[in-house]
């Protein structure tokens, strides 16, 4: 009992600390925010994509913000860092602490899906379709950590399938982010164009990978469709 109110206490303070200080964040609020801890802004930026995906703050805006902040090569190493550490603590915040929460609000996000999208988490396929979805700028990230916390799929498996599909993502909006001072240069429209190549070669591995399988299609507020 005394560890369960430990960890709500916890809880509510970093929700609350996290509504004062990031809710509604941009990343030009983001960037100036991390510039204020001077030569401790690398850590500062790992600590805050260590912690904030876990509550649905959206990685794209911490990315976005890492290629402003330290450019493309130092951006890319912080950004890869800061992922593999919050994959970790998402995965096992719902595998060994909240694991009953974390079930509810993802089954009440997916609704009747939710079985089949656990039962399809496991194995080889889990692990090639983990890849395939960290590959996927637009899908929810977070939902995709929570979700494998609960599968029996083990931690090493998960980090691994989780480190290979982050590097392609992870490149693309940090370029973003790195040209965005300078909407017109030719550097921000090909690192748009090198988004959009993304996008079309990860659907094409999902045709190839899992033909046969139906589609799941979550937005970022977890709603679904399902088409054969």
């Amino acid at each position: 009992m005394k560890k369960k109110w430990i960890l709500v206490s916890i809880t509510v303070a970093a929700v609350l600390a996290y509504w004062l200080l990031f809710s509604g964040i941009s990343a030009d609020e983001l960037d100036t925010f991390i510039r204020g801890f001077g030569p401790w802004a690398p850590l500062a930026y790992v600590a805050a994509f260590t912690v904030l995906p876990a509550f649905f703050f959206p990685v794209a805006v911490l990315a976005l913000a890492g290629g402003l902040l330290f450019g493309f090569w130092a951006g890319a190493a912080y950004t890869f860092l800061g992922a593999v550490l919050n994959c970790t603590l998402m995965f096992f915040l719902a595998r060994r602490l909240g694991k009953k929460q974390v079930e509810r609000m993802l089954r009440s996000r997916l609704g009747e899906r939710a079985d089949r999208i656990f039962s399809f988490l496991e194995g080889r396929r889990g692990f090639l379709f983990l890849v395939l979805l960290r590959l996927i700028p637009a899908f929810p990230y977070n939902l995709i950590n929570y979700a494998y916390g609960l599968s029996a799929m083990d931690y090493k498996t998960y980090i691994l399938a989780s480190a290979i599909g982050i590097i392609p993502g992870t490149f693309a909006f940090i370029n973003i982010g790195d040209h965005m001072l300078d909407l017109s240069s030719p550097g921000f429209w090909t690192s748009l164009g090198l988004m959009a190549l993304l996008l079309f070669v990860t659907a094409a591995l999902g045709k190839l990978l899992f033909p046969n399988e139906a589609k799941i299609k979550i937005n970022m507020n977890g709603e679904k469709n399902e088409t054969k």
